[in-house]
């Protein structure tokens, strides 16, 4: 029998938006170090650490909520499971896969069908990768009108939300000024942590308060 040693990774880059994957070897979890994969993009790593001689870390910042999140594994897992699933806390939805590379690949496959489900049960259409930073995006939009914090300089709170595939607009119902933000900027910006949206009829000068 032919042991297979090789494992494959496959998360979620909250910095891009891509699947990244990478492998690695059993034998390289050995000792203190562990490994990391990184995406090509440069903006995110998933790391594998030893806690204890059993007990392995996993850390990755996640693209739904953007926080770090670290899930303990023990190394008997690893080795044996052909593929285990790391997902968000707060909504269920796959950032990473660890194992063997079909079982992962079939995992990878599983979660996008289940976010493009989730996407199109929201309205959303042609999003693409960046299905899940819309879906934030909106849910953030929502919430500043809500507290009456999305509004024009003409004076008023009428906007409209258009979703594109790489790219979200704003546009006052009164006077057709627009702003727009691209998936990039949503995923790498402070837009999560933007407490009000003024528009104007420049969107280079749109201001978004702090």
């Amino acid at each position: 029998m032919v042991v297979d040693f090789n494992r494959t990774v496959a998360y979620m880059c909250p910095g891009c938006g891509d699947m990244t994957f990478g492998e690695f070897s059993l034998f390289e979890l050995s000792g203190e170090r562990g490994i990391s994969v990184k995406c090509d993009c440069g903006k995110s790593q998933l790391k594998i650490f030893p806690k204890t001689k059993t007990l392995y870390s996993v850390s990755l910042r996640c693209l739904v909520c953007d926080e770090e999140h670290e899930f303990d594994v023990p190394l008997i897992v690893i080795m044996r499971q052909s593929c285990i699933d790391f997902s968000c806390p707060d909504i269920l939805i796959g950032l990473a896969y660890i194992g063997k590379k079909e079982a992962v690949m079939d995992a990878v496959k599983e979660n996008d069908t289940y976010i493009e489900e989730i996407v199109a049960a929201c309205g959303l259409e042609h999003t693409g990768k960046n299905g899940i930073t819309m879906l934030k995006a909106l849910d953030k939009i929502q919430e500043l009108s809500d507290d009456g914090n999305l509004t024009c300089t003409c004076g008023s709170a009428m906007i409209d939300v258009d979703v594109l595939e790489d790219e979200l607009v704003l546009e006052c119902c009164m006077c057709g000024a627009t702003v727009s933000f691209t998936a990039d900027e949503i995923r790498n910006g402070n837009f999560s942590d933007i407490s009000e949206i003024e528009i104007q009829k420049s969107p280079e000068s749109a201001k978004d308060k702090n």
